[in-house]
């Protein structure tokens, strides 16, 4: 590969991958933040917790940072809405065993009245979704300077 051409293929992966990974997580930010804000607050019950393997997605290794062999746990909540529709969501974020409520343990959610679907734990805040957001605004950054690079004589 030509010197010239690496800033410039560096800067379409960059960029895009980066714009991609902040537009979303900023989104889920502004999401999470408003229906701890707005959202009606209903209260559940864990009723069970549903088990997944961290494994790398392009074989049968296990992800080598940490987490080898690490089996994660998303709690799945029974709860009512204040209309009386009866909902069983799963959490998006699996974690270790000893970091989620156990099954019968009473948590409290917060969600959208006029969808259901979009609700959230009411002890999660936005700090993970954050966190994507400054990665991905990074990635941005860094792809952009990597065009200013490619641009200048």
């Amino acid at each position: 590969m030509s010197p010239s051409l690496t800033p410039w293929i560096l800067a379409l992966v960059f960029t895009p991958l980066g714009t991609v990974v902040a537009a979303a997580s900023y989104a889920k930010v502004r999401r999470v933040r408003r229906l701890l804000r707005d959202g009606a607050t209903a209260e559940g019950v864990v009723v069970r917790l549903e088990a997944s393997r961290m494994q790398d997605a392009d074989s049968d290794a296990t992800v080598t940072l940490r987490s080898s062999g690490t089996t994660v746990y998303a709690p799945v909540i029974a709860w009512t809405t204040g209309d009386g529709r009866r909902m069983e969501t799963t959490s998006a974020l699996a974690r270790p065993r000893d970091k989620v409520p156990a099954p019968g343990r009473r948590v409290q959610v917060r969600y959208d009245p006029a969808d259901p679907t979009r609700w959230t734990p009411a002890g999660d805040g936005p700090a993970l979704w954050q966190l994507f957001t400054a990665v991905g605004a990074l990635f941005t950054a860094t792809g952009l300077g990597f065009l200013a690079g490619a641009l200048l004589p």
